[in-house]
Parts: C-alpha cells; structure tokens; sequence
C-alpha cells in the first residue's frame, strides 16, 4: 500500500516535470545558465524559508560533502538541458534526457561494483541504439541540432549522478534537509557559471521572471522534491526512469501551444529508447 502511495507521488512529479521544457521555451532570450540559476535559487528560498519553521538534525560532514557533488551535478544537468532546448526541439531534448536509467547503472557498475546480467546488457545496447536513430542525420553534427541532441543526453549523464548520490544520502537524512541544501548547492554553483559567462542574471522582463517564477515551483519544488522523497524508499533506476512519460507529455504540450511536431526519427528512437527502458527497469526493479 505504502509502495502505491510512492508511486503515485512519482506521477505527481512526473506531470510536474513535464511543464519544465515547455516553459524554459517561453524563455528564448534567457541564456540557459540564468534560466537553471533562477530556477535553482527560487526553490531553494522558498525550502529555507519553509524549513526555518521547524529543527532537522544536523547533516553528517560524509553526507555534506555527496551533497556538494550532487548539487554540482544538478547544475551541470541543468545547464545542458536548457542548453538543448535552446538548439533542438523539445521532443528530442526529452527523448533523449530520459535515458538516465542507462547511466545510473553503468554508474554503479563502474564505482560500486554491480553487476549487469545479459538482459541489462542488451537494454543498453538497445538504449543506446535508440540515441543514434533519433539524432538521424545530425549524428556526428556538433552544431546545430546535433550539439542540442548531444547536450540532452549529457544531462542525463548527471542526472544519473544526482539519483545515485541522492538514493545513498537519504538513508539518513530527511526530504527538505536533503532537497534545501542540494538546490542551494545547485543554485551557487549555476551564478558562478552565469557571471563566468558573463550572462546576466537581471534586466529581463516582468513576463521572464514570471515564467521563472513557475519554472522554481512547479517542476522543481514539486518534481524533484517528490523525487527526492521517494529515492530512500525506491531503486534510484527505477526513479530515473519515471521521467520516461515525459515525451510524451511535453511533446504534446509542445504541439498544442508551438506546433512543434515530431520528426519520424525521434519518433523511432524514442519508441526503441522506450523498449530498452522497459526491459532495464523490470530487470534491475528492487
């Protein structure tokens, strides 16, 4: 019973997550940096603000220091997933950014040590031929396009990071604690690549700040905080692989409001990333 509650949060977060790609398009001229700056800073001031009511225990000093790594790696995530936004369409930017599953196990295999039977084996593969269908013709492109499809899954690369450091730190320690000091991490990290950039992180318009606004509650305070919680009690595989609706979701919604259709390319590879997906859940489901 428990395990259908958690479950259905993650349907929450999952709907929730799928607003973000819609509405970092309503957001052409913030460069990706201050988009994921704002997005992090507005979240975790409302965390703080919220967690100044009550008294957590202290966080170990092994625990602060995974939580730097995983709020760096957030900030990396969403610096190239903006960035894929800003260069592809958001079909490809979401087929392709939810192949985190993938990561999170080679991951551990490669620090941890876990072992990958024949069937995770060829879930791999077959993920990973999923990627070159949908980058089609761009494959081998590093402009355009191409970097875009390219940026999607290195976000996904260190969103795998964040789901296999967030799986081990919430063993003992609790949500907001948790979620507060990653975003905040996260958010210092993404003002210090904005200034490096030289971007801005003020003079936009009322509407900008309004979509970054919505941007900082819904996908993230909601989504990810609901990740958050639910990683202590689920495999982190199987909570990367709960954005794997978000396609279909977003593509939609990209439909609807910019006419944005999908090409057959990412159709295919989306499907065959999907299959691969399946297989690799049910065989690594704990």
């Amino acid at each position: 019973m428990f395990k259908n509650r958690i479950y259905s949060l993650l349907i929450i977060g999952l709907i929730a997550i799928s607003t973000s790609p819609v509405i970092a398009k309503l957001l052409p001229y913030v460069p990706a940096t201050v988009i994921a700056f704002w997005r992090m800073a507005i979240a975790s001031a409302a965390l703080w603000f919220y967690t100044s009511f009550f008294s957590y225990s202290p966080i170990s000093s092994k625990n602060s220091r995974l939580i730097y790594l995983a709020g760096a790696s957030l900030a990396m995530h969403f610096i190239f997933w903006f960035g894929a936004l800003k260069l592809t369409t958001i079909a490809n930017t979401t087929v392709l950014g939810i192949v985190a599953p993938a990561f999170t196990l080679l991951i551990e295999k490669l620090i941890y040590g876990k072992e990958i039977n024949t069937l995770s084996t060829i879930s791999l593969m077959i993920i990973f031929i999923g990627c070159l269908i949908v980058q089609g013709s761009d494959l081998g492109n590093f402009s355009g396009v191409g970097l875009g499809n390219i940026m999607a899954i290195l976000s996904a690369i260190f969103l795998g990071i964040v789901f296999l450091i967030g799986s081990r730190v919430r063993q003992s320690t609790g949500v907001l604690p948790y979620t507060k000091n990653l975003f905040t991490v996260s958010a210092m990290v993404l003002l210090f690549c904005s200034l490096l950039l030289d971007n801005s992180i003020f003079n936009y318009s009322i509407d900008n700040y309004f979509w970054l606004f919505m941007l900082g509650i819904v996908p993230t305070l909601i989504g990810h905080t609901i990740f958050s919680y639910s990683i202590k009690f689920v495999s982190p595989t199987i909570i990367a692989s709960i954005p794997l609706g978000e396609p279909i979701i977003a593509s939609i919604l990209a439909f609807i409001l910019f006419n944005e259709g999908i090409s057959s390319n990412v159709f295919g590879g989306g499907v065959v990333i999907g299959i691969g997906l399946i297989l690799l859940i049910k065989n690594n489901k704990n």
